[in-house]
C-alpha cells in the first residue's frame, strides 16, 4: 500500500493526486479519461453556480452535474454566496451521488467577483464563509471541502485565517493556489506560502498551481509540506501528469506514453464527444481543444494543429488526427517526442495556468533556490 495517499473523512484519496476544476474542460469525458489514465486519486468537476445546481438551466450546470459511474470519488464544486441556496445545493448534490461537496473560494474571474461577489471574493469576508461551510456541513453527511487561494492580494493575504475557519466548521480538505486573486494566473505560483496552511490546520492541504511536470509536483510538495498535489492546466499538457506523479512519489518507475497510447487515449476523447450528440460546430470546438492535449511534446505536433484547427467538421478533424498518428507509427523507433528539461530552473520558461510564457526567477519566492 502507498504512503502517497491521504483521507478526506471516510474517503481515502489513493494516490494523493487530484485534478483539479477547470471551467469549460473538466467535463465528464474529460475526467475519465484522466481517471483511465491511472494514478488519479479524486476528480473534481467544473464548477456551477448553487442557484442553478437544481434546475440545471445552463450548459454548465448539465455538464457538472453529470456524474460517471467509474470516475468516483468525485466531487463537485459550487460557488455562491448565500449560505441557505448553497446549502440546498449541496444537498441535491448529494443526493445525485456526489462523494464531496467542493466549495470554490478561489476563482479570480470578474464575473465571479463581481456583482454578488464569490469564488475568490468570499476571502475578503471571513465570517460570510464560516456562515456558509457551517450552514452546508449541518445540511449534508458527504465531505465538504474548499479551494482557495492565498488571499485577495498581496496585502491581504489570509488564507491562514480563512483556512483555520473553515476547518473549524468541518471543512474536510483544504486545495490552496499559490497566487492571490489580484494575480489572477499571471506571475508565479508560491509553493512554499502553502505550508503555514498546512501548519495551521489539521486538516489535509493540496498544493496547487503551475504544477505541469514531475519536478514541479516534488518541489511543490517539498516547499509547501502537503498531503498532495491539485493539477489544473498541467494535465491539459500532459494527461499522463497525475499518473507520473504518482509514479514518481511511490517510488516506480514514471510511466512514458508511447504513440499508440497517445492515439488510443485521444480517440476515447474523440469518441466520448460524438456520443454527446453535441452539434457538429460544438463537436468540432472540443474536438480542436482535446486535439492539442494528446500531441503536445511530439514531433511536427504544429503541422498537425494547425490542419485540425482548419478542419471544416467533425469527421475532417478525425480523419487529419488518424493520418498523423499512422505517419507517426510508421516512424516507430525514431526520436518523436521533445524533451524539455523543467528540472533546471535556471531562466527556464514555463506555461502556467495562464497558458503564457513566462520566465520563473531562480530567486523567486517559492523556487528551490529561495527556501
Amino acid at each position: 500500500m502507498t504512503s502517497f495517499c491521504y483521507q478526506i473523512g471516510s474517503i481515502r484519496v489513493n494516490p494523493a493526486t487530484v485534478q483539479a476544476p477547470m471551467e469549460g474542460i473538466t467535463d465528464r469525458p474529460f475526467r475519465e479519461i484522466i481517471r483511465s489514465m491511472g494514478g488519479c486519486g479524486l476528480t473534481v468537476t467544473e464548477f456551477v453556480s448553487a442557484a442553478q445546481v437544481k434546475e440545471k438551466t445552463t450548459r454548465r450546470a448539465h455538464s457538472a452535474l453529470d456524474l460517471g459511474t467509474r470516475e468516483h470519488p468525485v466531487a463537485v464544486q459550487i460557488f455562491g454566496r448565500d449560505p441557505e441556496q448553497m446549502a440546498r445545493a449541496a444537498e441535491h448534490v448529494q443526493a445525485l451521488g456526489a462523494d464531496i461537496i467542493d466549495l470554490n473560494m478561489g476563482c479570480p474571474s470578474k464575473s465571479v467577483t463581481s456583482g454578488k461577489p464569490a469564488g475568490a471574493a468570499l476571502m475578503r469576508e471571513p465570517k460570510l464563509v464560516r456562515a456558509i461551510v457551517r450552514t452546508i456541513v449541518e445540511r449534508v453527511t458527504i465531505p465538504v471541502t474548499v479551494k482557495m487561494r492565498l488571499g485577495w492580494a498581496s496585502d491581504c493575504q489570509n488564507a491562514v485565517e480563512v483556512a483555520r475557519i473553515v476547518a473549524g466548521e468541518g471543512a474536510q480538505q483544504i486545495a490552496v493556489h499559490g497566487r492571490t486573486r489580484e494575480m489572477v494566473y499571471g506571475g508565479v505560483a508560491d509553493w512554499a506560502a502553502v505550508r503555514p496552511v498546512v501548519e495551521a490546520v489539521d486538516v489535509p492541504v493540496l498544493v496547487n498551481g503551475d504544477i505541469l511536470t514531475v519536478g514541479d509536483a516534488r518541489t511543490a510538495l517539498s516547499l509547501s509540506h502537503a498531503a498532495g498535489v491539485m493539477v489544473g492546466r498541467g494535465l491539459m499538457r500532459n494527461p499522463w501528469l497525475l499518473r507520473q506523479i504518482a509514479d514518481a512519489m511511490n517510488g516506480d518507475p514514471v510511466f512514458a506514453p508511447t504513440v499508440a497510447q497517445r492515439r488510443e487515449a485521444l480517440f476515447r476523447v474523440v469518441d466520448a464527444i460524438d456520443s454527446k450528440e453535441l452539434h457538429d460546430r460544438a463537436a468540432l470546438g472540443r474536438i480542436k481543444q482535446v486535439a492539442g492535449y494528446f500531441t503536445r511534446g511530439v514531433a511536427r505536433t504544429d503541422e498537425v494543429r494547425n490542419a485540425v484547427y482548419r478542419a471544416q467538421s467533425p469527421d475532417e478533424a478525425r480523419d487529419t488526427l488518424d493520418r498523423f498518428f499512422a505517419g507517426l507509427s510508421e516512424r516507430e523507433g525514431e526520436e518523436l517526442f521533445e524533451v524539455i528539461d523543467y528540472g533546471a530552473f535556471d531562466a527556464r520558461l514555463r506555461t502556467g495556468d495562464s497558458r503564457t510564457l513566462t520566465a520563473r526567477d531562480p530567486g523567486a519566492k517559492g523556487s528551490p533556490e529561495n527556501k
